[in-house]
């Protein structure tokens, strides 16, 4: 929990340091402008490195005291990292094609209340489950119309991702994971401001996806059993140099 409460502040911050930087350029008008001609090549390319927070949203199968040993499944968030290209496609001065492949690197956990009838205690358990995604998002990007060196957008999309530390091939039964499926399809939407430096566009971007498959691979555990079905939920937090 501490760890989803820094993370929090600290989209806070950058939030408040972006309003910092906005109320710059509309109060400095004068500035010239850099990069005059960027918008109008009609491809470019760039990198991103940011941040994530892995989640999963889960429906869990009704409690029924009489069989089932499970009392609450609790998804906990966690931080990684990522590391992205940038492709962009010009369709207009207010609109772009973005393909960013990439790898994300994370963890995400399930806190699990487990009830032992043999002596009628409760316990927690946790289950992890690591991931290496391959992400091939493509994203229709609208922005604002360019003010001196500022521009707001907003994203919307879709995205395939392949785990490459899926564990659901193993054929064994192992109750101190939750294997998850390697393949995902999520549906991302976000917003992000950039500005336009001397020698490059420097942006910052929030953008979160939502899955729409289920993910997890069932097994005869009461871990997984009790979980009716299992899907993806990231934010990202990214720094975009183009």
């Amino acid at each position: 929990m501490p760890k989803c409460k820094v993370f929090k502040k600290f989209l806070f911050l950058l939030f408040f340091l972006n309003l910092m930087s906005i109320h710059d350029v509309f109060s400095q008008t004068y500035q010239p402008e850099n990069l005059p001609r960027f918008d109008n090549h009609p491809i470019h390319f760039g990198f991103i490195l940011g941040l994530n927070q892995m989640n999963f949203s889960l429906k869990r199968k009704p409690f029924n005291p009489q069989v089932d040993s499970v009392k609450s499944i609790i998804p906990h968030p966690q931080q990684g990292f990522q590391i992205t290209i940038i492709s962009d496609l010009r369709l207009s001065n207010n609109a772009n094609i973005r393909f960013y492949p990439g790898l994300s690197f994370g963890e995400r956990q399930l806190f699990y209340q487990i009830h032992y009838s043999y002596d009628d205690s409760t316990h927690s358990v946790t289950k992890r489950a690591e991931s290496a995604f391959l992400d091939f998002p493509i994203l229709l990007k609208y922005k604002t119309d360019r003010i001196v060196n500022f521009r707001a957008y907003i994203l919307t999309g879709v995205k395939y991702s392949y785990d490459l530390l899926s564990q659901s091939k193993k054929k064994q039964v192992d109750e101190n994971i939750i294997k998850v499926k390697p393949h995902d399809f999520t549906i991302d939407g976000g917003v992000g401001v950039e500005f336009y430096l001397e020698y490059f566009k420097f942006g910052i971007e929030l953008r979160t996806s939502f899955g729409v498959v289920n993910v997890l691979k069932k097994e005869n555990t009461p871990f997984a059993q009790s979980i009716d079905y299992l899907r993806s939920k990231m934010t990202w937090l990214s720094f975009t140099f183009e």
